[in-house]
């Protein structure tokens, strides 16, 4: 008996070390869109609620290519309001973490636009984690 409860004393921290970290935050959709065609365009928009830590834009076309588009976002925090935007002509796949003009909003209105530089097909979604 005596060697049991040794032996769980020793196995119960290495467990802890070689047992995965607490997942990290779920992202949260909240708007996205798709379009197809010859320079192909969409916005996607959605409400990031419960205080946004991160707010991602993800842009993907098929085939890979250059795409050219605008993101913009407006935050509450306390009775105040903030914006900020930005625009971008990148490659895809994108994940950008889009500036937030607060560190700890409330929550925030956000939207992203593309357009495709050629033909293709066209993803844009935005994503959370609070």
């Amino acid at each position: 008996m005596k060697r049991l409860l040794v032996a769980l004393a020793i196995a119960a921290p290495i467990a802890l070390l070689v047992a995965p970290a607490s997942a990290a935050p779920a992202s949260i959709q909240i708007g996205s869109c798709r379009a197809h065609g010859q320079f192909a365009t969409c916005v996607a928009s959605g409400n990031a609620r419960h205080h946004p830590v991160t707010i991602v834009m993800h842009v993907k076309s098929v085939p890979d290519q250059s795409v050219s588009g605008a993101w913009s976002m407006t935050c509450a925090k306390g009775f105040g309001a903030g914006s900020s935007s930005g625009r971008y002509n990148s490659r895809t796949p994108i994940n950008r973490i889009l500036h937030k003009p607060y560190l700890h909003p409330d929550n925030c209105i956000v939207s992203a636009d593309g357009q495709l530089a050629h033909g293709g097909s066209l993803h844009i979604w935005l994503t959370y984690t609070s």
